[in-house]
């Protein structure tokens, strides 16, 4: 059994490293043409579709699906690799992965606002002309969410400059971050020694 586990294992990553090198591909407009992207749309495809299916991972430009599809592979591989590992597996480990596994795609997304709001930061202040400038509505769109619930939370809708919006939503970002890090933390370690 540790055995099959560890060689299931070592495929499902070698099919997440394709699922990436997929993913990576649809940033660029070049690569998309060609028997290697056919064959590896041919692999890849029908498992990303499932997760596509869902409309609720997908907002304006972005398609969270992926990340959705990399948590689960990866949830399956950490199972098969603590069983190939131990022999065995307990709900505790399980819900330690889940854990882990939610945790990741919580700060996945925390830290791509905090990068998309430090872009957007940067096309208002230092690059007012440029690709950086141009993306500007596009970040918005995505950003707005969480300007605007600071707007309303921490400024009360008084009219504050759009860059110290920015600031502050970074920082709280940061600091969320931070602070979920340790509860998610502290979830594992309480349900990891579970005795069951």
């Amino acid at each position: 059994m540790q055995i099959a586990a560890r060689v299931i294992s070592a495929i499902l990553s070698v099919y997440m490293i394709l699922l990436m090198i997929r993913v990576m591909l649809t940033w660029f407009r070049g690569p998309q043409n060609g028997q290697f992207f056919y064959y590896l749309s041919a692999v890849t495809d029908p498992y990303l579709n499932w997760f596509r299916r869902f409309s609720k991972l997908r907002t304006g430009m972005l398609d969270f699906s992926p990340i959705l599809a990399f948590v689960l592979l990866g949830f399956i591989i950490n199972i098969l690799t603590s069983i190939s590992t131990y022999g065995r597996i307990t709900v505790g480990v399980v819900l330690a992965l889940l854990i882990n596994g939610i945790w990741s795609i919580i700060s996945f997304i925390i830290i791509m606002f905090v990068i998309l709001a430090v872009m957007r930061l940067l096309s208002a202040t230092l690059f007012r002309e440029g690709i950086l400038a141009r993306m500007s509505p596009g970040l918005d769109s995505v950003i707005e969410p969480i300007i605007s619930w600071v707007r309303r939370t921490i400024f009360r809708n008084r009219f504050t400059p759009y860059t110290t919006q920015l600031w502050v939503s970074i920082a709280l970002l940061i600091v969320l971050n931070i602070l979920l890090r340790i509860l998610f933390a502290y979830l594992t370690k309480l349900v990891v020694n579970l005795p069951f």
